[in-house]
């Protein structure tokens, strides 16, 4: 009895230091997590965790401050912590240092703030970090939406085989309690072994020729998982989505398309005029910067990189010295064995650059791949996609001879797939 009792109190202890344990690590993931959504809400526009953007680098901003009282003040509304302490002379100089640029008013309480606090002294290993002169490293949450389904399927799986092996032990020693009680070693029923003194091998073998139909149904089970598992590896072979190489020049396009709102074709001019988009030349991007010397991001660092490529002197205004090429690294690369247009797409088709390229200016740096570019993925585009022709010479004639096939279905609006956008000779020649 007192041996039953015992493996009882070893699985209580069991069961609540497991139960003790999921309770502490989710409270530590959500935290965490409210910490990084808080921090991309409302600080990131302006603020990185290393190198200055439009404020100071947050990284060891609690370090710089005097009390976590003060900054958790600054952080919800600046300006009225600059009015109520005008003794804070680092307060006031990092407003000055920034131009007097106004932080706004956070609408964030002190436990937010302090979430956002933690989140910043301790970012999770999946969040971009940032090297010295502004340098973005991708690294495994390359882009904003980290999805931890699998972790969670993963982690209450171990749970539950915890709690099975908990409970199984539990039967045993019941079993146990009752052939102790009966004073003899047990009976066997429905052929249910008694021998205790077997292996764990020998049991899972005994219960593995007792249920050979569950045995195959798990092993079916199995090999369609591992089948499934081995066949999504096959399908990302060549996907290159969310490719972000680093380039020999810092370009973001969100300082250029988005800020500056500079069209798309004004660099890439000859997406409007031929099958590929040009790379601009490095004579294009000195239309503005022989004017503008220093940017409002890396300074010259960058934009110097484009006068030693050019052969542009500063000094003089001349381009009086040794030429260097800019060795910009591909993003997208299509097959040889299909065809693509841009001009076709652009033009004719009045496709905006953001279908395929995604919200281009909004990205910073590195740019990236938007779309997997599949076969797959163009056959849907044009199965979806409605052609533009209400006022496109271009298709007059073809809208008329659709129209006249189609009449007698009332359909006066035709989808790619529909002026023959599928057949495989449009894009395998």
């Amino acid at each position: 009895m007192s041996r039953f009792y015992s493996k009882i109190g070893n699985v209580k202890v069991m069961m609540h230091a497991c139960v003790l344990s999921l309770f502490i690590a989710l409270s530590l993931q959500v935290e965490a997590q409210d910490g990084k959504k808080l921090f991309r809400g409302n600080c990131a526009s302006c603020h990185k965790l290393e190198g200055k953007l439009v404020g100071p680098a947050l990284s060891g901003v609690q370090d710089r401050w005097d009390s976590k009282e003060n900054l958790i003040a600054w952080i919800q509304n600046s300006q009225q912590y600059l009015s109520d302490n005008p003794g804070d002379d680092y307060a006031h100089g990092l407003y000055e240092e920034y131009n007097k640029s106004v932080m706004p008013a956070m609408p964030l309480d002190e436990a937010q703030v302090n979430a956002i606090l933690d989140y910043i002294a301790n970012p999770s290993a999946g969040e971009e970090k940032e090297a010295g002169g502004g340098e973005k490293q991708m690294v495994a949450a390359q882009d904003s939406g980290e999805d931890y389904t699998l972790y969670w399927m993963l982690g209450f799986l171990v749970v539950l085989l915890i709690v099975i092996k908990v409970l199984l032990d539990v039967k045993r020693s019941v079993k146990h309690l009752l052939y102790d009680v009966k004073g003899d070693d047990g009976f066997e029923k429905d052929g249910e072994v008694k021998d205790f003194n077997w292996s764990t091998k020998d049991r899972l073998q005994h219960w593995a020729g007792r249920n050979k139909v569950v045995v195959a149904l798990m092993g079916v089970v199995v090999l369609v998982v591992v089948l499934n598992v081995v066949w999504q590896g096959l399908l990302g072979i060549g996907v290159y989505e969310g490719y972000a190489p680093e380039q020999p020049i810092k370009f973001s396009h969100k300082i250029h398309a988005g800020d500056n709102e500079i069209s798309c074709v004004y660099c890439h001019h000859a997406a409007e005029k031929g099958k590929h988009s040009n790379i601009p030349s490095a004579m294009l991007c000195m239309n503005c910067h022989e004017g503008i010397q220093e940017g409002s991001r890396w300074g010259t660092e960058e934009i110097s990189k484009i006068y030693e490529a050019v052969g542009y002197n500063t000094e003089t205004a001349e381009y009086d010295k040794p030429k260097k090429p800019i060795k910009w690294v591909r993003i997208h690369n299509l097959p040889d064995l299909a065809y693509f247009n841009h001009s076709q797409h652009v033009v004719a088709g009045e496709i905006e650059c953001q279908e395929c390229h995604g919200p281009v200016e909004t990205y910073d740096y590195p740019m990236k791949q938007y779309a997997p570019l599949t076969m797959g993925w163009c056959i849907n585009c044009h199965r979806e996609t409605e052609v533009k022709m209400n006022g496109n010479d271009y298709y007059d004639d073809l809208h008329a001879e659709l129209v006249e096939k189609y009449k007698e279905e009332g359909i006066d609006k035709f989808t790619v797939e529909q002026i023959g956008g599928l057949e495989c000779a449009k894009c395998h020649y």
